[in-house]
């Protein structure tokens, strides 16, 4: 068994199979690609990931990528500690959360960190997108709020969901998203994943 990871730091992308790999207790090579020189575009690793993006995993010659994929992959071949649900329903409830919050906030999401991290200089930034942006995010957040509710994590128990959606969270908290007391749960959340080993070692 031979795991290695395309990834760069920083990356939210590789951070989300960092963690699985971390919490199934499994060992791996990093090769470094750059996103800030493009290599994820490089034609070398275009055979590998058509799309152009980081992470891909590649185990004993078998490739993989995109990363909640990858993340569901691991907890399949390597099911201890198990990482989803045995019920069905539950396990389409994961999914359709991780949707929700990979791909529901993603346009708010993308649009404040154009503005805050591409922009370094605070006179370049459009004061008034990062003022909606952020509302629309705190609006949005409220759907995991509702679901997280007195629950430690949002399936209950620890799961790929809290893996999947936590690497955004450091960056929202730069953007001045998180913590906010409109979301007292999400903002415990955050805190409460932000004490796991595995958490740590990307943070």
């Amino acid at each position: 068994m031979s795991i290695t990871l395309y990834h760069d730091v920083p990356s939210t992308n590789s951070d989300r199979v960092k963690i699985a790999l971390a919490e199934k207790g499994l060992s791996w090579e990093g090769v470094r690609i750059s996103l800030a020189k493009r290599e994820q575009k490089n034609p070398e690793f275009l055979k590998l990931n058509p799309y152009g993006k980081i992470p891909v995993l590649v185990e004993d010659g078998k490739v993989l990528f995109e990363s909640c994929i990858i993340n569901e992959y691991l907890d399949e071949k390597y099911p201890n500690p198990p990482l989803m649900p045995k019920d069905f329903w539950a396990r389409g409830r994961a999914r359709t959360l991780v949707d929700y919050a990979i791909n529901y906030l993603h346009e708010p999401y993308w649009a404040l960190r154009g503005e805050i991290m591409l922009k370094k200089n605070q006179a370049d930034r459009d004061q008034k997108v990062i003022t909606e942006r952020r509302a629309e995010l705190l609006q949005k957040l409220q759907y995991l709020e509702l679901e997280l509710g007195d629950k430690p994590y949002l399936l209950g128990e620890f799961s790929l969901v809290d893996v999947d959606i936590f690497p955004r969270f450091p960056r929202m908290e730069s953007f001045g998203v998180i913590p906010s007391p409109s979301l007292p749960r999400l903002s415990a959340w955050y805190e409460r994943m932000k004490q796991r080993p595995s958490v740590q070692a990307i943070l």
